[in-house]
């Protein structure tokens, strides 16, 4: 499997993207930042979404993704996620107030092709060879994690998340588990406001990995908030472990 990171920030400022990965060039998960990193002729090759929960970080450019591919041989963009996710997208975002609702807004002249598709998630659905499977997290928006196992390797994304269990004891069952993507979002001394909204400090994802049985697996780290980045880096380098990794815009990894 290949993953791109297409954004991997907390937040926005100049330079920062928020959250949107690529996997094997075909189908994302999370569209925190697909309009801003590739090209309009790029982006009409997207045709899958998955979705981890609708904060506005993780779906903000579904909205410039069909604006900027709305032609009549684009194929359908299918948004996949939980039931209760895509309600919160559909009603929230592509509502045809904030937004219009593309599920409704025909490309062709016999109105039977519109240019956005919600699709319900099954578990251990197989999406272009890859098994996906997922589970909830402790974050708001019925927010999900994801696994993919392409039959011989499985990669972790949590999404957005604090201290979980259910995460952790699927990743136990991977036979061949390559990575986890993940995140840190507040200083330590910020651990109170971490808790209540969901994320990781430095000190609770130490922690929280202690629950995977398999000591040696590369840690990703993501979602840095722009406003406290000095601080977390700080942190970061003076007490991640080796097999945790800061992620950058651009990064690609073959597993």
């Amino acid at each position: 499997m290949k993953v791109t990171i297409l954004g991997c920030h907390g937040g926005v400022a100049p330079g920062y993207r928020t959250s949107c990965y690529m996997i094997n060039d075909r189908f994302l998960i999370d569209a925190g930042s697909v309009a801003s990193a590739l090209s309009p002729k790029r982006q009409a090759e997207i045709e899958d979404i998955f979705v981890t929960h609708p904060h506005i970080d993780h779906i903000k450019d579904i909205c410039f993704l069909v604006e900027n591919t709305f032609y009549e041989e684009r194929s359908i963009l299918n948004i996949r996620s939980t039931p209760d996710i895509l309600n919160s997208i559909q009603s929230h975002l592509l509502n045809d107030i904030l937004w219009p609702d593309f599920s409704k807004i025909y490309v062709d002249a016999k109105q039977k092709k519109a240019l956005v598709r919600y699709l319900p998630i099954e578990q251990g659905m197989v999406h272009d060879g890859i098994k996906i499977t997922h589970m909830r997290v402790n974050h708001p928006g019925h927010a999900i994690g994801f696994i993919l196992d392409d039959g011989k390797n499985q990669i972790v994304f949590s999404g957005d998340t604090g201290p979980t269990d259910e995460l952790w004891e699927l990743a136990n069952q991977c036979k061949n588990l390559k990575a986890v993507f993940t995140e840190i979002s507040f200083p330590n001394y910020m651990d109170t406001l971490a808790r209540a909204s969901g994320h990781f400090t430095t000190q609770q994802l130490l922690e929280d990995i202690k629950k995977l049985r398999n000591q040696d697996v590369p840690i990703y780290i993501a979602h840095f908030k722009p406003r406290f980045f000095e601080e977390l880096m700080d942190e970061f380098h003076r007490h991640a472990p080796k097999r945790m990794h800061l992620l950058h815009q651009e990064d690609e990894f073959k597993f």
